[in-house]
């Protein structure tokens, strides 16, 4: 399929015909802010459950703190927790809570909290966290504002855990803050968090001074709607949505692109005839050409190609997990996989097309084009299906939520696809309990070089994340996390 850059531009252009009349009357109050995240079907904002959407996380996260949260610039800072210690054996981790309460005036206190957070530990065993929330041994209440979280292992990263969205807080659907619902009738509106006291218990009638409206839509209306100054902030755009981004003719400045860490590749679900074969499936890494398909989007000339699995950051001293070919020149890998596909099909006879799980949408037409023709140049083949079909691969386009190799091997394991190794999923499983954070390492680092001889994924790049805000926005800022919270826009704390 060949796209028209009139057509994509007339796309927006119908949308931002729909987006005006929302437009007409904004002022560019720096203390009212309009977002709106980018969300692939069900728009709906509900902040309540364990699978959320961005946009319903980042409510979730506007109302419902937990014991720690997230800065705009992505650092776990105190929520309702004040401070925190960690044992030396990194298997309890104490904290002391702020005085507070919930947006009914009940008090915050470590007993309820505990009880919410084994609540809410149970609930994350059906999430994106489950694998995560396993270490949990024990929540317990040592004082009125205290509480002790016990692990079965160390867990270096338990702090930005618990700053997930998904970790804020409800008591009996009362939330902490840092922000309030003030009005659900033309999106979602949040203001001002006050703690209310037991005297005062009449509601205000005039409109919070501060306030963010926050409202989940196609990428195309987002995007329209940003031009037509209906929004100051658009959130939650990713690699497919980037043409809109040239049609819209968005200002370079108005994009940001946040610096995050997670997996960008081809995960294979299935494995029949030619690719059931490791050393076939190696081909199909060989043959993309990473930079050539990555400088198909010419806004992010930065985008960083990958060949393994976990970031160079987590890499261990001393093991090498790049892979054999890692060093040879594009031309030479084209004729290595060439001249073995040659063999194979001489002696097995004709290969069926790889059939790749993509969204239906101009970045993924795009990536989709530039793999097939890789895989043509080697005598290969690829069909393009939609994302809910049967397909031999899916792209994977995932943040990972904090920094560890863990995160990063656990998405290969048989519990994620049945193109799997049962003895890279034992490993990770003694990596897991081990104690020695560097015999953990160690054996994470030895996953890795089973799962990349293994093939059963295709390292592409780092994920991309980008945002749309105009240079100065307060509040506002790329990071490694690729979150941006509500508060700070407007200016109001999280705790």
């Amino acid at each position: 399929m060949i796209f028209r850059p009139g057509f994509l531009l007339n796309s927006v252009a119908a949308a931002a015909a729909v987006t005006m009349l929302g437009a007409c009357g904004f002022a560019g109050d720096e203390d009212q802010v309009r977002v709106t995240v980018v969300e692939e079907g069900d728009t709906r904002i509900n902040p309540v459950g364990t699978r959320l959407s961005f946009a319903s996380s980042t409510m979730r996260s506007a109302v419902a703190k937990g014991l720690v949260g997230l800065d705009e610039e992505g650092r776990v800072v105190p929520a309702l927790a004040a401070r925190w210690i960690v044992t030396d054996d990194g298997l309890s981790y104490i904290f002391r809570l702020f005085d507070a309460r919930w947006d009914d005036g009940r008090q915050v206190t470590a007993e309820r909290v505990a009880r919410l957070l084994r609540e809410r530990f149970a609930e994350l065993r059906n999430s994106r966290l489950r694998d995560d929330v396993a270490a949990v041994d024990e929540v317990v209440s040592m004082t009125g504002r205290v509480i002790e979280i016990k692990l079965d292992a160390p867990h270096p990263n338990f702090l930005q855990l618990l700053a997930q969205p998904e970790m804020g807080l409800f008591r009996a659907g009362h939330g902490a803050g840092p922000m309030r619902l003030l009005d659900e009738e033309n999106g979602i509106k949040l203001g001002q968090f006050d703690e209310p006291s037991e005297d005062e218990q009449e509601a205000d009638e005039e409109e919070e001074d501060r306030w963010v409206s926050l409202r989940a839509e196609t990428a195309a209306t987002a995007i329209a709607r940003y031009r037509a100054g209906g929004a100051q902030i658009v959130l939650n755009g990713r690699y497919h949505h980037l043409p809109l981004i040239d049609a819209a003719g968005i200002s370079s400045g108005d994009l940001r692109l946040d610096p995050v860490a997670g997996l960008f590749g081809l995960r294979f679900i299935r494995a029949n005839d030619f690719w059931a074969v490791p050393a076939n499936r190696e081909i199909l890494a060989m043959a993309i050409n990473r930079p050539a398909l990555l400088t198909s989007f010419p806004r992010v000339s930065a985008w960083q190609s990958r060949l393994k699995i976990i970031p160079e950051a987590l890499d261990v001293e001393g093991i090498n997990t790049y892979p054999d070919w890692a060093g040879m020149t594009m031309q030479d890998r084209i004729g290595f996989a060439r001249n073995h596909v040659s063999r194979w099909r001489a002696s097995e006879g004709p290969i069926i097309p790889l059939t790749i799980a993509l969204h239906d949408a101009p970045g993924a037409a795009i990536l989709f084009k530039r793999i097939q023709s890789d895989l043509r140049r080697v005598g290969l083949d690829a069909r393009k299906v939609s994302s809910d079909e049967d397909a031999d691969v899916q792209l994977i386009d995932e943040i990972a939520p904090y920094d560890s190799a863990q995160w990063f091997l656990k998405q290969f394991t048989c519990a994620k696809t049945s193109v799997c190794l049962n003895d890279a999923d034992a490993r990770i499983a003694e990596a897991d309990a081990a104690t020695n954070l560097e015999i953990k390492a160690r054996l994470y680092a030895e996953v890795e070089i089973i799962l990349v001889d293994h093939y059963n994924f295709i390292p592409i790049g780092v994920p991309i994340r980008w945002s749309i805000a105009r240079q100065g926005q307060r509040g506002f800022a790329v990071n490694p996390r690729g979150w941006h919270p509500l508060n700070p826009l407007v200016g109001i704390p999280i705790s």
